[in-house]
């Protein structure tokens, strides 16, 4: 194994599983408009609140005074692009699609399979839908519109299924009834999250968001309505959520194993582990607008051997966030 390889497979155990942190928010109970916010967010903490669950949604709501039953800003606002994303808040990065002919025509931005083939309508159609939980799959024979069929889904089984190939489409294909439009998890979204995080978790009140003209590019979330969002003006003021640590800077002791001799004072090298560890925090969402860079002792040097008693050596290092 060479020691790049090593680098690499250090740093990928070093930050496993971050991705699963949760965001710590902060509630200011100030009123600013959105914009207003967003500033204040970032320079204080990280940026505006983003949600990735019904976890994060809960603990939103818990943040808000107790008192207060207005809407408080959170990190989502009208975007110029619209894509596609699934219900769980997945992206659609795969290349799987199974549009009928000439589908999808802009009638709508949600997604209903018809006999497993699937057709774009507008999202307050009512039509049957389908959840899953775990594995499974099942097809409600209810009629909703897609954001009801979506709270139905979340607050009974899991959520609107996702469909990532041939296969799972065929099996969702199998509870349908013959005849019958059906909901499931895809749909076209232009909302974006404020520190462009990729995630497509929505959590619209009823008739939210509205596509009419002139009814607001921000979002608000709501604690009276179980924490559910609506759009407002951008020139509204009202409290607000942000996440992040109130500490912008952070020094983190890292140590590097060579599986053999290497030259850990080349400037070249340490830029080879510095970027690693740049996109590893980029893929976990830890790094978005800081900056990593390697701390240098008194002495000017950044890494320093240490001999354990196995007689291996590692090697020291430390950097900045």
């Amino acid at each position: 194994m060479d020691r790049s390889l090593f680098v690499l497979l250090l740093l990928s155990g070093l930050f496993w599983g971050s991705s699963s942190l949760s965001r710590p928010y902060h509630y200011i109970n100030i009123a600013m408009s959105w914009p207003e916010a967003q500033s204040y967010c970032r320079e204080r903490f990280t940026d505006l609140a983003t949600v990735d669950s019904m976890d994060d949604v809960n603990r939103l709501v818990n943040k808000v005074d107790a008192g207060y039953s207005g809407s408080v800003w959170i990190g989502l606002k009208r975007g110029t692009q619209k894509r596609w994303g699934w219900s769980n808040g997945e992206n659609k990065t795969s290349p799987y699609f199974n549009f009928d002919s000439g589908q999808p025509d802009a009638e709508g931005d949600c997604i209903a399979t018809y006999s497993g083939a699937w057709h774009d309508a507008r999202c307050s159609h009512l039509l049957y839908f389908t959840c899953y939980m775990g594995n499974t799959s099942y097809l409600i024979q209810i009629y909703k519109n897609w954001t009801d069929a979506q709270s139905y889904c979340r607050q009974q089984y899991t959520d609107l299924p996702t469909i990532h190939n041939s296969e799972e489409n065929n099996q969702i294909n199998q509870i349908l009834l013959p005849g019958y439009y059906t909901w499931f998890g895809l749909f076209l979204d232009s909302w974006e999250w404020s520190d462009k995080w990729s995630r497509f978790f929505r959590h619209w009140a009823a008739g939210q968001p509205s596509q009419s003209s002139g009814t607001g590019d921000c979002v608000g979330m709501s604690r009276n309505n179980s924490g559910r969002w609506s759009q407002y003006s951008c020139d509204l003021k009202q409290p607000f959520i942000c996440y992040g640590d109130d500490m912008r800077k952070q020094i983190v002791r890292l140590k590097v194993t060579c599986k053999e001799k290497c030259a850990l004072k080349e400037p070249s090298l340490q830029t080879v582990i510095l970027n690693e560890i740049s996109e590893k925090l980029k893929n976990t969402m830890l790094e978005s607008d800081s900056k990593i860079s390697w701390r240098t002792g008194e002495d000017g040097v950044v890494f320093h051997q240490q001999n354990n008693h196995m007689g291996n050596q590692d090697n020291k290092c430390y950097r900045h966030l």
